[in-house]
C-alpha cells in the first residue's frame, strides 16, 4: 500500500522516477482470503534493482492505474524477485481490485524501489506495531533486523487467526521468537500503547496499520523524541477542518521559478492538477500526500500542509504537489 514515515528523506521523496521495469507475476498465494500476495520478477531475466527494509515499488496496472505497494520478502542488493501482499479493498481507489485480478503469468511494470520508512542505523531495541495488512513493511524490516543480529520486538494486531496477514512467515521464520500476536476474537490483548510504554530506553518505535491503530499510537508517541518515532500510513486519516478549508476557499497563483511561468489553482484544483491541466508532467501516485512522488522544493510563499509524507523541518523547504495549497497569494515553486 502506499507509504508514509515520520522522519522521510526529502532526496528519496522528490528523486524523479526510474523507467518502469517490465515483470511478470510468477506466484501468488492467497495469505488471507482477502489478501492476495504476488511474486514478480524481471521479464528479461536480470535482477531487479536492489531495496531495503521499509521500501515501497509503483505497481504500472491495468486501466493506467499507478499504485505504491511495500515489499515484504527479504531485501537484497539484487533480488531476483520482488514479493507483495495487497488486502483487497472494496472501498478503495480499484488499485487493490486491479491487484486481485492478477495471476500467475500476468503482466506490468514496476518502478524501482524508494523508501520512506526506513530503519534507524542506531545500535537499540527496535519495536515494531503493525495493525493487520499494515505488517507488510515490518516483515522486511524483522528479516533484516535478524540478519544483523539486532535486537527487536514484532507485535501484529489483527482480527483472527484466519485473518492474519502473512501468518505462515510469521510463524515459520526463524525470529518468530520476536514475534507477539494479538487477535481479536481471542479476547483482550496488551494495548498497543502498553508496549511503548514497556519499551527500553533508547528505543526506536516504527507502527503501520488502519486509522485508529495509528491515531491510538501517535497520540501515545507524543513524549518520545520525534527522531525514534516512524510511521507508515496505507491511507490517508480524516483531514481536520480549519486551515485546509481557509485555503480552498480561494484561489492563489504557483509560480515556477525556472521557468519563468505563472498558473493559477482555482478553488477545486490541487497544485498537481493545476500544472497538469498546463501540459505539465507531475508524478503522482497515492493522490493523498503519502507516498512522497510528487515532493517539490519551494522558495516562497506560505503552504498549508496536507500531507503525511515530510517532517517538520522539510516542511520548511518542500511540499506533496498533490494534497498541499497555499494560505498566500502566490506559491514559488523551484521548477
Amino acid at each position: 500500500m502506499v507509504k508514509f514515515s515520520a522522519s522521510p528523506s526529502v532526496n528519496t521523496a522528490a528523486a524523479p522516477h526510474s523507467t518502469p521495469t517490465p515483470v511478470r507475476v510468477v506466484q501468488t498465494t492467497w495469505h488471507t482470503p482477502e489478501v492476495i500476495g504476488l511474486s514478480l520478477q524481471a521479464l528479461d531475466g536480470r535482477p531487479l534493482p536492489g531495496w531495503q527494509a521499509g521500501a515501497h515499488v509503483d505497481l504500472h496496472l491495468p486501466g493506467e492505474l499507478v499504485r505504491a505497494y511495500s515489499l515484504c520478502g527479504v531485501p537484497s542488493a539484487q533480488p531476483g524477485r520482488y514479493d507483495i501482499a495487497v488486502k483487497r479493498e472494496p472501498m478503495g481507489r480499484g488499485g487493490s481490485q486491479a491487484v486481485h485480478q492478477l495471476r500467475a503469468g500476468s503482466e506490468l511494470q514496476v518502478g524501482a524501489p524508494r523508501n520512506l520508512f526506513a530503519l534507524a542505523d542506531e545500535p537499540c531495541h527496535h519495536l515494531l506495531l503493525g495493525g493487520g495488512i499494515g505488517l507488510t513493511p515490518l516483515v522486511a524490516m524483522a528479516h533484516t533486523l535478524h540478519q544483523q543480529g539486532r535486537d527487536f520486538t514484532l507485535v501484529v494486531y489483527a482480527r483472527s487467526r484466519e485473518l492474519l496477514p502473512l501468518r505462515t512467515i510469521l510463524e515459520n521464520a526463524a525470529w518468530r521468537d520476536r514475534v507477539h500476536v494479538h487477535l481479536d476474537d481471542a479476547g483482550h490483548g496488551t494495548a498497543p500503547s502498553d508496549w511503548l510504554a514497556r519499551a527500553p530506553a533508547g528505543c526506536h518505535v516504527y507502527f503501520c496499520g488502519p486509522a485508529g491503530f495509528m491515531d491510538h499510537l501517535r497520540e501515545a508517541a507524543r513524549h518520545w523524541p520525534a527522531p525514534r518515532v516512524h510511521f507508515e500510513y496505507f491511507g490517508a486519516p480524516q483531514a481536520p477542518a480549519g486551515t485546509a478549508e481557509t485555503a480552498a476557499a480561494s484561489g492563489f497563483e504557483v509560480r515556477l521559478a525556472r521557468q519563468q511561468i505563472a498558473i493559477q489553482v482555482a478553488p477545486d484544483q490541487s497544485i498537481a492538477q493545476a500544472l497538469q491541466a498546463a501540459g505539465m508532467a507531475v508524478d503522482t501516485v497515492c493522490e493523498q500526500g503519502i507516498c512522497g512522488s510528487c515532493v517539490t522544493p519551494y522558495l516562497d510563499g506560505t503552504p498549508d500542509h496536507q500531507d503525511l509524507c515530510l517532517s517538520q523541518e522539510e516542511r520548511a523547504s518542500h511540499l506533496a504537489l498533490c494534497c498541499s495549497r497555499c494560505t498566500s497569494s502566490h506559491l514559488t515553486l523551484d521548477l
